[in-house]
């Protein structure tokens, strides 16, 4: 049989879900190429290959540092942005004596997992009290910083709602009292401009702004102790030992530079997007808008539960119209239970249970944004019919 040669192109795939992942720039890539063939040697070795792939790998810090503001020897390269929040909080822990540390209810899963380890370690783990778009309280914040408190952990970025903390203030607050403050920042670059470090420590992740999976970063600024959480080479002054992923470094701080200079274009950009897409759905009935609102929420972030109606129901339905979206954290994924963010802002079990996290990419267009609503709108339509005539057949 002679095979068909005039089958229809697919549908180009409307990504919206970058807060989950994004693609690899074709920029950075070409950056980490020679890092995988010609300069592949451990940056550790003595000979001139070695030598050469050492200085990619200062070059990279030093890249980084700049467009931190901070000094390069603040720079602590890591896997990603899991190890990098559990070596901030881990690491700073091992270096003092138990206390108290205040966090939120609504930080992602790898702080949550690590707080409760350092819980069972005898730490004091208590949650600030958050306003209802997830913003922390600043007000009572400031009154629970008692002597005890050693360590305050705030991710400036929520990767569900989207919210965006006042880590500025809160580093200040910390500052003044003699507190270590770390922020999990892994979902601002790129989305937010910012030129400068608001936290003792701060968490990146590469594959979140154009760069590769498996690398990130920690800062840790001068003076602060931490303590490595695994033993063996002297790489990345003894904080992170293993020989360095020298083509993931190279693109972490290539992705980084183009992320720093596109971000002010990306929120211009992608802002009337998202609130075009609000504007349509609002008008389904049911539909409700979680998360801080303006210049509180991240450019590119909606997250709506929709009444009635299952997310995983829903993500199916669009996916199959080449619409990727999520029900929250990808690092949940599969879990089958409502999001821990909405469940901390109060939000009914029921609901939270029917929630669709849209991400936007900096090239969705608006007839593609049109698009994914009447999806959606249809979608929620043939689920409540369906649901519907079920309930209909039980009753009969």
């Amino acid at each position: 049989m002679v095979p068909r040669t005039d089958r229809a192109p697919e549908r180009r795939r409307i990504y919206l879900d970058c807060n989950a992942t994004t693609p690899l720039r074709a920029e950075v890539l070409a950056a980490m190429e020679p890092y995988f063939s010609d300069l592949y040697a451990n940056p550790s070795s003595a000979h001139s290959l070695g030598s050469r792939a050492r200085t990619a790998v200062e070059e990279a810090r030093e890249t980084v540092a700049q467009i931190l503001g901070v000094k390069r020897s603040e720079i602590v390269f890591t896997s990603g942005g899991t190890e990098s929040n559990h070596l901030a909080l881990l690491g700073a822990a091992a270096a003092l004596d138990p206390g108290v540390i205040l966090s939120t209810p609504i930080e992602h899963s790898s702080v949550l997992r690590a707080l409760d380890y350092l819980a069972d370690q005898g730490w004091d783990v208590r949650n600030v009290e958050l306003l209802p778009d997830g913003r922390v309280d600043l007000e009572q914040m400031e009154r629970q910083l008692e002597p005890n408190v050693q360590l305050v952990s705030v991710g400036w970025a929520n990767n569900e709602i989207g919210t965006l903390q006042p880590v500025a203030e809160i580093f200040a607050l910390c500052e003044t009292r003699g507190i270590l403050f770390h922020t999990d920042a892994v979902q601002v670059p790129g989305k937010l401009p910012f030129h400068r470090v608001p936290a003792h420590l701060m968490s990146l992740s590469g594959h979140k702004f154009g760069g590769p999976k498996g690398v990130g970063c920690l800062v840790v600024r001068e003076g602060v102790l931490i303590r490595p959480l695994f033993r063996g080479g002297s790489q990345e002054r003894g904080l992170r030992a293993g020989t360095e992923n020298v083509p993931g470094i190279v693109g972490f701080a290539e992705a980084l530079r183009i992320a720093a200079r596109s971000a002010e274009r990306f929120v211009a950009r992608v802002c009337p997007l998202r609130d075009r897409l609000w504007e349509h759905l609002r008008q389904i009935p049911g539909v409700q808008r979680h998360g801080a609102v303006g210049e509180n929420v991240l450019a590119n972030t909606l997250m709506v539960t929709v009444d009635g109606v299952a997310a995983d129901a829903l993500i199916a339905a669009l996916d199959l119209e080449g619409i990727c979206v999520s029900a929250g954290s990808a690092c949940a994924a599969g879990a089958a239970e409502p999001s821990h963010v909405l469940l901390a802002l109060g939000i009914p079990v029921e609901r939270a249970q029917g929630s669709v996290r849209f991400s936007l990419s900096e090239d969705v267009t608006e007839s593609e944004i049109d698009f994914v609503a009447e999806c959606f709108a249809k979608a929620v339509r043939r689920i409540r019919a369906a649901e519907e005539t079920a309930r209909q057949g039980f009753t009969a």
